[in-house]
């Protein structure tokens, strides 16, 4: 009886892991979106609390970015600290993989940002259209909490960030 309670329980869990895997291998989170400067520029926004401003000239600064972003590096934030806000410049690029198609890789260089520790790295974000037919910029990310996400949409003419971030280097 042991054999066979301890075979079940092996199954199961297999069955658990691999149902886990293929539902995010089989998640589609939508189309690459080919962005341009013009198109990008502008604030986007991840509800009301997270806001990143892109400006035509490369830059942007960020309001509350998350903190999965800044959990593998040697200082990680206190989940009860304050906002995480950064500035820096961006770049667009096609994506890791791909030598032709979209160039829906907006990648963040920290130039500077709020947490006083050594890390002023890179981020990638992806630019893509689900269902729903909206562009999104989403940072994929393992945190504490396993595997996540955090989509921004451009905001429109009434969308504004409750409180400016003012890069120290300006």
């Amino acid at each position: 009886m042991k054999r066979g309670l301890v075979s079940a329980t092996l199954v199961a869990a297999l069955v658990v892991t691999l149902g886990c895997s293929i539902g995010e291998a089989l998640q589609d989170p939508g189309d690459p979106v080919d962005m341009t400067t013009a198109n990008i520029a502008g604030t986007w926004h991840a509800g009301t609390e997270r806001f990143i401003t892109f400006a035509e000239d490369g830059t942007f600064t960020a309001l509350n970015l998350p903190r999965e972003l800044f959990e593998d590096y040697p200082t990680s934030p206190d989940p009860g600290a304050a906002p995480i806000d950064a500035a820096g410049r961006y770049t667009l690029d096609r994506g890791s993989t791909a030598s032709e198609g979209p160039h829906s890789d907006v990648k963040l260089t920290i130039d500077e940002h709020t947490k006083a520790d050594d890390h002023l790295g890179s981020v990638t974000m992806n630019a893509l259209r689900p269902g729903d037919g909206q562009a999104y910029l989403v940072f994929f990310y393992t945190g504490s909490g396993g595997n996540s996400w955090t989509g921004y949409l451009k905001c429109a003419e009434d969308c504004f960030p409750p409180r400016p971030y003012v890069p120290t280097s300006k």
